[in-house]
């Protein structure tokens, strides 16, 4: 008989402890809210793929990451609404869409033609301090795809400081490092 109040009490402990910790939120780095042009393209637009952004793994998850010097520390209420690199790579591509109007620009290579030019993003470090300081580091290359043009090759590092006691504040700034890279992108129009 005195499993019964063990059982209930456990029950209870874990049904309010459930109840004490903050409501999970999702964020995204906001490329649903650039405006699209409805323009119809010309059927022999230039098609740029942009191949989805690599990331170091301990950063390729839905988790929010500040970095304390060498130690990570996760959010315990606040994630990404997809893996980070999907994120990026859909917020550079929105960008680039409005840079390059007379472009088809793409994630979705796959199911086009092959595509003019290829987009391949490497970001070696994206790091949010506790400090607020915040830096991105990437490498990038246009491959075209035909073999006789030059494949165009560059480089950025990208910095920005603000709060980070706040998960929004976290989103906000990573969305301001990822911005940085994708005005950088769009000064080098490719050329098929």
């Amino acid at each position: 008989m005195r499993v019964l109040p063990l059982t209930v009490s456990a029950f209870m402990l874990v049904t309010l402890s459930g109840c004490a910790s903050p409501p999970l939120r999702f964020y995204t780095l906001g490329a649903p809210a650039i405006s699209h042009d409805d323009s119809t393209l010309p059927a022999n637009a230039p098609v740029i793929a942009i191949a989805r952004v690599n990331l170091p793994d301990y950063l390729d998850t839905q988790d929010m990451i500040v970095r304390d010097g060498s130690q990570l520390e996760r959010s315990a209420s606040g994630r990404w609404g997809s893996r980070l690199s999907q994120g990026i790579t859909d917020l550079i591509t929105a960008h680039l869409a409005k840079s390059w109007p007379s472009c088809l620009v793409t994630t979705q290579s796959q199911s086009i033609t092959t595509p003019d030019v290829r987009l391949v993003i490497n970001i070696t470090r994206l790091d949010l301090d506790s400090q607020g300081q915040g830096t991105l580091e990437a490498d990038w290359a246009f491959v075209p795809r035909d073999e006789n043009h030059p494949v165009l090759k560059n480089r950025g590092i990208f910095s920005v400081r603000g709060a980070v006691s706040s998960d929004m504040e976290n989103a906000d700034l990573t969305r301001n490092l990822v911005q940085q890279l994708a005005s950088r992108l769009a000064q080098t129009q490719p050329t098929p």
